[in-house]
């Protein structure tokens, strides 16, 4: 299975005209466009996402219908996720009201202190850095590296590469992509595609192609867009469903019968008998009765 975890939400699309979308104009026609190219360059999982920049209030409501087009693609799995454009350390404050609205959460830091942050201590499924544009610090392997062993994982989205615009964009994504590359000495990378229209979609191959631009293999080139992209979805489930890595567990009821009667049984045994009993063996231990295998040795 593939996974393409960013596909942009048009902003201008609220709840209420997502339900009504019709397929001849407006932003909702692109999008079904891009998730169906998708379907057929054969991705099964696609994740909406939706960009939030400036103050966020506990009040935010997601606008993301993932069920909108599950009609028409009926084999495709649809995420909800948000993207925090992280410009202040307070933003951080309102990711815990975030978890129950969208199923992927992720930050897209601008300082070095904020990046430092978001690999050390947020409570996050992605790091998403705008690697078309001339980045503002270093990439780290110390810093990249307690991201990586946080189970958070980065990502590198294509669509700049394959629109008509300025060669500097190309540029300093191959760079900064690389640069990413040698900082996580390859691990903890997902591919995604940010794409706003069908034309800037590539199959899973094509991006395994694309990624050895950056230092990739074709097998870890592969794995961006399968299963460690599967890690994030893996991930934002748990980060959902437990508490510092606290998970409850279910025993069978036969087992726990089973174990009961056990326990029983041994709760009934006589005391005394048992006493009596292992006074028997340790006699025997210490005076083998004759003809016995312990005495014959003993005696030679």
């Amino acid at each position: 299975m593939f996974y393409d975890l960013c596909v942009p939400w048009p902003k201008s699309v609220s709840t209420s005209s997502a339900v009504e979308y019709t397929r001849s104009t407006g932003p909702i026609p692109d999008l079904y466009r891009t998730v169906a190219m998708l379907q057929a360059l054969g991705y099964t999982t696609i994740a909406y996402d939706y960009e939030l920049s400036g103050k966020i209030g506990s009040n935010v409501t997601s606008p993301i219908q993932t069920d909108v087009f599950s009609a028409s693609l009926p084999n495709v799995t649809f995420l909800s996720r948000t993207t925090i454009l992280l410009e202040d350390a307070a933003q951080s404050q309102a990711l815990p009201s975030l978890t129950s609205k969208f199923d992927i959460l992720a930050v897209r830091p601008t300082t070095e202190k904020l990046l430092l942050a978001a690999c050390t201590s947020l409570d996050i499924d992605l790091i998403s850095l705008d690697l078309s544009q001339r980045l503002p610090f270093y990439l780290r392997h110390r810093t990249l590296g307690a991201a990586v062993a946080r189970g958070i994982k980065f990502e590198i989205c294509y669509s700049p590469s394959t629109r008509q615009g300025d060669n500097n964009v190309r540029r300093n994504l191959i760079s900064n992509a690389a640069a990413l590359f040698r900082a996580t000495r390859g691990k903890g990378i997902i591919i995604s595609s940010g794409a706003m229209s069908a034309l800037e979609c590539r199959g899973p191959y094509d991006v395994a192609n694309l990624a050895t631009l950056w230092g990739f293999t074709q097998e870890k080139g592969k794995a961006a867009v399968a299963t460690d992209a599967r890690a994030v979805v893996v991930h934002a489930r748990m980060r959902r469903r437990s508490y510092k890595q606290v998970v409850e567990i279910i025993v069978d009821k036969d087992d726990e019968a089973h174990t009961m009667d056990e326990k029983k049984g041994g709760a009934d045994e006589d005391p005394q008998k048992r006493t009596r009993q292992e006074a028997e063996d340790k006699k025997g231990e210490l005076f083998p009765k004759k003809g016995s295998k312990r005495r014959r040795a003993n005696d030679g």
